[in-house]
């Protein structure tokens, strides 16, 4: 159903700005963060053992306040029982190292409208949210490739005309428990301490640049 939703809310998107005179823009760029994980043995902690993590991004605007963008980014995540002051993970010991590359389409909306011109707003808080495919290069569990529901929000700034920078943190609900290599082990015994799936973050910063730009500004701005 979600998948569903978000392809109608795209078709309408596009549809809705096809019959319009808003020129339709396409940027490039490069992410730069951290990645963590969160999961059976790190059910709470945010930003917890910070890993590296890069990627790019390919985005079309469809208004100063609508974007469609695909990115792709490798993550490192990791966790260790014996970080926890829990006597159940103490006594279980679980560790995992992993690496993945990451895959998604989002929907980005801005808050403002996003414009280099004087008079224009030239900063906005943004959302976004949509469907990735994730692929583990290093799995202790052996896990395969299997899809993600990608989220998050950020700020973002223009410093010039064809520039674009800004910060970001998003989350990644997967649906599989076995990324750390740690199962559910399925009765009530600590329970509240497991998780039934595993998530990972990418947070960090970000910076695109416009591609093909030819467009000149209307005398009545300037």
């Amino acid at each position: 159903m979600n998948k569903i939703f978000l392809s109608l809310l795209f078709c309408g998107v596009v549809i809705h700005q096809s019959g319009s005179a808003q020129k339709i823009t396409h940027e490039a760029g490069f992410f730069l963060g951290t990645s963590f994980y969160m999961g059976d043995i790190n059910p709470t902690r945010v930003f917890y053992a910070p890993s590296l993590a890069f990627g790019a991004l390919y985005k079309m605007n469809i208004t100063d306040m609508q974007s469609l963008r695909v990115q792709v980014n490798y993550g490192e995540i990791k966790g260790n029982d014996k970080d926890f002051n829990n006597a159940y993970q103490q006594y279980r010991g679980a560790s995992f190292s992993a690496s993945l590359i990451d895959i998604n389409l989002n929907y980005e909306f801005n808050f403002l409208p996003l414009q280099y011109k004087e008079r224009k707003t030239t900063f906005s808080p943004f959302i976004f949210g949509g469907v990735g495919f994730d692929l583990p290069l290093k799995s202790p569990g052996g896990v395969p490739g299997h899809p993600s529901l990608p989220f998050g929000a950020g700020l973002k700034y223009l410093p010039a005309k064809n520039i674009t920078m800004g910060v970001e943190w998003s989350f990644r609900k997967t649906f599989i428990d076995n990324i750390d290599g740690v199962l559910n082990p399925g009765n009530n015994i600590d329970k509240s301490l497991i998780n039934n799936t595993d998530w990972y973050s990418f947070a960090g910063f970000f910076i695109t640049f416009r591609l093909f730009d030819n467009s000149n500004d209307c005398p009545a701005y300037k």
